[in-house]
This record gives structure tokens, C-alpha cells and sequence, in this order.
């Protein structure tokens, strides 16, 4: 059986993708900094090395057996303020991860190796019309941050090695963002908080979709091609909110607050990203052949609503 590395196999879109690959019979082996999280993976039957990717250990070993990388792996950030300071530490933490990452690859025996950047790198798209890979504008908010990372691939394709780019756009689930932001506070009745004077566009895409995206990219994308993975209907905030409202039976409230206080408590990059139009197109995806679990929010929201309420009854 062929076998797929995966970095970050532990983190938001890792925890599906695993699931997923199960479905597929499909061989997984996940580096994890953490001795708890690799026993928690072999009891679900999953192989699991512990290692990180800017240290040697075993990991450099088996990486060489496999045929697929898929790299979702990046410094964690989440719940930090996050400071121009904290933004630049990550961005040399991402750019070293992708560097040993791609350095201990098996030329001989790797077939595809699916790097997960973001829609971030490609800058605003604007609100006129979607976008596809060729679009390229300012980076905003994270994309500053790994252009360093994703630059560097080309070297690396010119050497050889098989990358496949994808980027991926809003990725909702049961988890993070959706229900940090939406889910929880409505269900709690507490405020929704949103910028003033800022309703951008973004292109939603569920965590499910996106994790299955990537295992299908390894076997049907065009080699050193880009991939955007989003969704078909693009929506906006207020819209994704009364999508839950709707499935929570609530009416919410929204307090909106300007760009210096979203600055002064979650950070420039953060605000910045928050402001950015993520409009793009799926048309590329779609042409592989990929096939869409939840095609939009209205049919992705109820699933990840109920996933939520599921996990409250049972704690």
C-alpha cells in the first residue's frame, strides 16, 4: 500500500484529514511533536512517528518510504495577539519547516507532495468577480508571512521534486474560527463582534471538503500546478451568520468595532486579514474531477451546527 506523510496531522484540517483517509484505505503516517497525541493516533490505528520537522529524529527515516507528502504543518499561532513581532517569528518558523521538510524528501520514491499554503498569499481579490491561481495581488494578513516558504518552491520544483500547491480559503468546521467567532457566542447569547464598515467577501470551504481535497490532489492534480480549494457560492459574514442563527434558533447580535480596537486586542495581521476579500474560484479543482461533499454553507452549516451541539452533550 502506498503511504502518505503527513505534517500536522494533529491540527484543525489534519484531524479530517485523517478521518478521510481512513475512507480511502489509504495509508497515513503523522509526525507529531507529541508523545500523547502518537499513542492517542496508534489506539485509532493510525502510524504515528514523534519528531519535529527543525530537529533530526526518525521521522527523516521514514519520510524516505513514502510515495504522497502532504504538508499542513506550520508554528502555532492560535489564540496569540498576533503582533507584527509574532507574525515575523512565525515566518521564520514556516519558511525552516518547509526548507527540512523538502530536504529530506526521496526524489527516487516521492509522486506527489501536497503543500497547504492559503488564499492569504494571493493578496485581496476584490468583490467584482472570483479569482483564480493566476491572480496575484499584495499579500495580506498571514500572506506576507509564508511568502518566504511558498517562494522557495520553485527551486525545489526546478530540482525535481513533484509539489502540487494548494491554497486554501475560509476553512470552516466544528472547530476554531466558526465556532470561536459564530457558534459559540450565539448559542451563549453573547455579541457577535465585526468591523466596522467592513463587509468583505470570502469564499468558504468545509474542513471536510478541504481535507478530502488535499488526498484527492495527490493522485489527480497536474504536477507543479496551484489549486485554490474553495467552495462554489462565496458569502459574507452577516450571511454566514444567520445560517447559524437559523440552525440555533437565535437571533444574535452584532457589535461592530473599529479597525484601532480590533488592532489593539487581536493584532495588525489578524485585522488586516479580517478586512481582505478572499473571492476566488474553485474551477481548477473542479476540473480534476473533485466532487464536493458540502457544494456551500447551506449545506455545510447544519452538519458543522449539529457536529458542535453533539460534542456539548457529550462532554
Amino acid at each position: 500500500m502506498e503511504k502518505v506523510f503527513v505534517t500536522g496531522g494533529t491540527g484543525y484540517i489534519g484531524k479530517s484529514l485523517i478521518q478521510e483517509a481512513f475512507k480511502e484505505n489509504m495509508e497515513i503516517i503523522v509526525l507529531t511533536r507529541s508523545d500523547e497525541k502518537a499513542r492517542q493516533l496508534v489506539e485509532q490505528g493510525v502510524s504515528a512517528v514523534v519528531g519535529d520537522l527543525l530537529e533530526d529524529g526518525e521521522w527523516q527515516k521514514v519520510i524516505q518510504e513514502c510515495q504522497y507528502v502532504i504538508h499542513l504543518a506550520a508554528p502555532p499561532t492560535w489564540g496569540k495577539k498576533v503582533t507584527k513581532k509574532v507574525a515575523l517569528e512565525y515566518s521564520h518558523g514556516h519558511y525552516a519547516m518547509t526548507v527540512r521538510l523538502l530536504n529530506h524528501i526521496n526524489p527516487s520514491a516521492i509522486q506527489n507532495i501536497i503543500y497547504v499554503a492559503g488564499t492569504s498569499y494571493l493578496g485581496d481579490s476584490g468583490s467584482d468577480m472570483p479569482k483564480d491561481e493566476t491572480y496575484r495581488s499584495e499579500p495580506k494578513g498571514w500572506g506576507p508571512y509564508i511568502v518566504p516558504s511558498v517562494n522557495e518552491l520553485d527551486k525545489y520544483k526546478n530540482s525535481g521534486l513533484p509539489i502540487t500547491t494548494v491554497f486554501p480559503a475560509q476553512i470552516y468546521g466544528a472547530d476554531s474560527w466558526t465556532v470561536q467567532l459564530f457558534i459559540e457566542p450565539l448559542y451563549r447569547k453573547k455579541p457577535i463582534y465585526s468591523l466596522w464598515g467592513k463587509e468583505p467577501m470570502f469564499s468558504p470551504i468545509h474542513v471536510e471538503d478541504c481535507a478530502r481535497a488535499c488526498l484527492y490532489l495527490t493522485k489527480h492534480a497536474s504536477i507543479g500546478e496551484k489549486y485554490i480549494l474553495c467552495d462554489s457560492h462565496p458569502i459574507t459574514s452577516e450571511s454566514f451568520k444567520q445560517m447559524i442563527e437559523q440552525e440555533l434558533r437565535v437571533t444574535g447580535k452584532t457589535v461592530k468595532i473599529p479597525a484601532w480596537l480590533c488592532r489593539l486586542v487581536i493584532g495588525p495581521v489578524l485585522t488586516e486579514y479580517a478586512t481582505a476579500h478572499t473571492y476566488f474560484s474553485n474551477d481548477k479543482l473542479l476540473d480534476t474531477g473533485f466532487k464536493f461533499r458540502y457544494p456551500s454553507a447551506v449545506e455545510g452549516i447544519p452538519q458543522v451546527t449539529k457536529q458542535w451541539l453533539s460534542s456539548l452533550s457529550s462532554k
